[in-house]
């Protein structure tokens, strides 16, 4: 189990009438390539939990879901999780 350092950058995205939203997580390694994957909670309370999944306290993880909402693109930044830890939740094939 090796410790993965890089962002976390979390992406917005609304329906073309701006009533629906979704957002995308994706972890962004500094060094070396993986193979990464998108998440893609479907609400703001499903971010928050998803946050919650990945070892963020509940503050932090409600405050970036919240920023996330409204400017819809948030790098969190250092971001360092153990390799199971992102596998586990399905930011790394």
């Amino acid at each position: 189990m090796k410790k993965l350092t890089g962002t976390l950058k979390i992406t917005t995205n609304r329906a073309a009438d701006g009533s629906l939203l979704n957002f995308e997580v994706v972890f962004v390694p500094y060094v070396g390539r993986l193979n990464t994957r998108p998440a893609k909670p479907r609400t703001q309370e499903d971010l928050e939990t998803f946050l919650i999944d990945l070892r963020m306290p509940e503050d932090e993880a409600a405050r970036w879901a919240g920023k996330a909402r409204v400017e819809g693109v948030v790098l969190v930044s250092p971001f360092e999780r153990s390799d199971a830890q992102l596998i586990e939740r399905g930011l790394l094939a």
